[in-house]
């Protein structure tokens, strides 16, 4: 199935290791000149101190795309995420 970023983007990303909900798609990393999908990047945690923080997630971390959830696997967080604009 195909699907375009303005769908995506209403997709709520779960991830199944631990049942949190990280938010939704707010953009994409591509590459070039392949044009494949590398990551997604989804909100990160929100405190105090930081509300810009993103989570840089690789894309073969997705297991199943459904109607509603991307649903991904993030056993080991540091292999699989990246935290962008944020220290924690």
């Amino acid at each position: 199935m195909d699907y375009n970023f303005s769908d995506l983007k209403k997709k709520k990303v779960i991830n199944v290791a631990d049942g949190k909900d990280l938010g939704k798609i707010t953009d994409l990393i591509i590459s070039y000149p392949d044009g494949r999908i590398k990551s997604i990047i989804v909100p990160g945690k929100k405190n105090a101190f930081f509300s810009g923080c993103e989570l840089i997630i690789n894309f073969s971390c997705i297991e199943r795309i459904g109607d509603d959830t991307v649903l991904v696997c993030l056993m080991d967080k540091r292999e699989n995420i990246t935290d962008s604009d944020c220290e924690e």
